[in-house]
């Protein structure tokens, strides 16, 4: 670009934001606000095309206390068949809950928990990794001794040991626009959690939506939007007197809400985990993806014919997404 066509100095760039993005994000990003500005100008700030490309999903990892059922070696045995993909995935994806006993511990058996998962992950993969929080990853929440003023009780521990911010944020991959959310509400002053997104994270949801509408998007939660399951297909037999659980702590419960926000987006696909259960629906146009979970049955099996697994996604530069829920030869 000449000199007489060069952009003023904008704007300091917050951390974590391409000079683009942000830019983007302060014009509003859309179409029309862009149609009215000079086409050099425009197409300086047009989102990049999208690519074609892979990620691996992987979700509800459960390692067990003292590798119990062979978890670690599920799980080595897991990231062994991603880094054997071919193509490789640009990145990982994961869904939530981590360690299966957090929420049960101190917060000084939490951080260690925590300290070995990180451990054993680094130790055998080293392809980019973006976190989603899930229910199991609470710290210390069903522990009366963890004290809940603690930076690590509850959520924090999650947050503080991978460097997040915060649980809900977006990131871009070739053309793509990913954004995580955070659907775990701990229940007011007692143990447990619900499904549930708040109200500044539909408010983050909405305004990064609008500064990338016209990019291909995959929003990722751990508690799925909608499901078939709570509503029919978990057998009554599986639980005492015939009680099931309370479909709050297995589905969004402002699900509605999210559908809402996300309406007339280009949203291509949600991605959750929770349910151990690998199924696709569609509401209100919007493609939902319950993606299974690495550990099957808590690494006792398949848990309602669902085995141990994990998902292939890979994108279209026509915006197109193909998931394939993969198992990786584990034997309870």
């Amino acid at each position: 670009m000449s000199r007489c066509c060069a952009l003023p100095p904008g704007p300091e760039v917050p951390s974590g934001y391409s000079r683009r993005r942000f830019l983007r994000q302060i014009l509003g990003a859309s179409a029309l606000t862009l149609a009215g500005l000079d086409p050099l100008i425009a197409q300086a700030f047009a989102p990049p095309p999208a690519q074609a490309f892979r990620f691996a999903f992987l979700t509800d990892l459960h390692l067990l206390q003292g590798g119990a059922l062979r978890s670690v070696e599920g799980i080595v045995a897991c990231l062994a068949a991603v880094e054997k993909l071919d193509p490789r995935p640009e990145f990982i994806l994961v869904g939530g809950d981590l360690v299966n006993s957090t929420r049960d511990l101190t917060l000084a058996g939490a951080e260690s928990a925590l300290d070995s998962f990180l451990q054993l992950w680094n130790g055998h993969t080293d392809l980019p990794t973006h976190w989603v929080f899930g229910n199991h990853d609470l710290a210390g929440t069903n522990n009366p001794s963890a004290a809940t003023d603690d930076k690590d009780y509850g959520k924090g521990l999650f947050q503080n040991r991978l460097q997040l911010p915060r649980l809900f944020y977006s990131f871009d991959c070739k053309g793509w626009h990913f954004v995580v959310l955070d659907d775990i509400a701990m229940q007011f002053g007692g143990q447990g959690y619900f499904g549930e997104m708040f109200d500044d994270e539909l408010a983050f949801l909405k305004a990064d939506l609008d500064a990338n509408r016209t990019t291909p998007t995959i929003v990722s939660t751990h508690i799925p939007i909608a499901s078939n399951l709570p509503l029919g297909l978990l057998p009554a037999h599986d639980f005492p007197d015939h009680r099931r659980p309370s479909s709050k702590s297995l589905i969004c419960t402002n699900g509605e809400a999210f559908l809402e926000k996300v309406a007339g987006h280009n949203i291509r696909a949600v991605l959750a985990g929770h349910l151990h259960f690998q199924e696709q629906l569609e509401r209100n146009g919007v493609r939902l993806i319950n993606g299974g979970a690495v550990c099957g049955n808590y690494w006792k099996g398949p848990l309602y014919g669902c085995p141990e697994g994990f998902g292939v996604v890979d994108l279209g530069a026509d915006g197109s997404v193909a998931f394939d829920y993969r198992t990786y030869g584990w034997k309870a």
